[in-house]
């Protein structure tokens, strides 16, 4: 009879140790599907992956708090313009005059920019390929005031859109990226000179999510890979895209296909990224905030952010195309 109990207490003890370790390792499996098991970290100061299609975040990093984002804002600004297309408010081959004031910002040295000639006239799309492109300021300029008529006009519009892709509490002061004070004349009167726009890493997820969601000709821009713009009757300018991670580029990633965004730089921001592309068969939407080192560090850290997201990912099957 002990024997027989010593027998059934050691089985029991077994069978509670493998259900222990089965626990755990089911816990550890679910940790890891959510993509907050992060064994390794983005050299960034906030980074955000997210699922283009259902919204959920597959990585994250200090992805709420709010930070200078430089030019990356323009993928909003983007977003007002192709809003205002679609509701007929402007068209892709209306022509905008260029101002005196505009012209200036589009030549100063301090900006990213293509020049644009006073009293020249510039098509939608043209001003739109060289904002998202090579990110000229003096093209955001222009596309802003012809969409509203002042920087605080076009800010009113900025925020709705904004809201309807989700985000409520980022700092929206300029469709540029700039610092207010850089706005010079059209700088918002009773805000700080130094003040630039502010988003999370999740605001500019999902404002890039909204963005490529509703308006799927922003890949169509995003994506290419150069572009010419006429300066005027005697000068063009051939455009190379910025983002690094397009197919054939240096930093492209071996395992999916980047076909947009946006980089942005300043001072206080530091080298911001926001990515997009089809991996093992869904779109994602890629974020890095200030990630220090050279230019080409934003995409590396992209990459490194991708193969922890990718890792977890190929754990499941993809999810089938409809």
């Amino acid at each position: 009879m002990k024997k027989s109990m010593k027998v059934c207490l050691h089985v029991g003890l077994i069978l509670l140790a493998i259900g222990m370790a089965f626990g755990s390792w089911s816990s550890l499996g679910a940790h890891a599907a959510t993509g907050n098991n992060q064994d390794k970290r983005v050299n960034a100061k906030a980074a955000v992956t997210m699922d283009a299609k259902t919204g959920k975040i597959l990585y994250q990093q200090n992805a709420k708090k709010l930070y200078p984002v430089a030019s990356c804002v323009k993928i909003l600004t983007l977003a007002v313009i192709e809003q205002d297309i679609a509701q007929g408010k402007l068209h892709w081959n209306q022509k905008i005059k260029i101002s005196k004031a505009v012209a200036k910002t589009s030549t100063d040295w301090h900006f990213s920019n293509v020049e644009l000639k006073e009293g020249h006239k510039y098509t939608v799309r043209d001003l739109v390929n060289s904002m998202m492109i090579v990110s000229a300021d003096g093209s955001a300029e222009a596309l802003a005031f012809a969409s509203a008529g002042s920087t605080k006009a076009f800010n009113k519009k900025m925020q709705a859109v904004a809201r309807k892709a989700g985000v409520h509490d980022a700092k929206i002061y300029n469709m540029i990226g700039i610092s207010n004070g850089e706005m010079r004349n059209h700088r918002l009167k009773g805000v700080s000179k130094s003040a630039e726009n502010q988003f999370s890493a999740t605001d500019m997820a999902k404002i890039a999510r909204y963005t490529v969601n509703h308006y799927p000709e922003t890949i169509n821009i995003t994506k290419q890979q150069t572009a010419n713009f006429q300066v005027d009757e005697h000068h063009s300018y051939s455009m190379h895209n910025l983002n690094g991670m397009l197919p054939n580029n240096g930093n492209a990633p071996k395992e999916g296909e980047m076909d947009g965004l946006k980089t942005g730089t300043t001072d206080k921001a530091g080298n911001c990224f926001i990515g997009t592309g089809v991996f093992n068969n869904r779109r994602l939407v890629t974020v890095v905030i200030n990630v220090p080192g050279g230019f080409a560090e934003q995409f590396r850290q992209t990459n490194n952010m991708l193969s922890i997201v990718l890792g977890k990912d190929m754990q499941t099957p993809a999810p089938k195309k409809q």
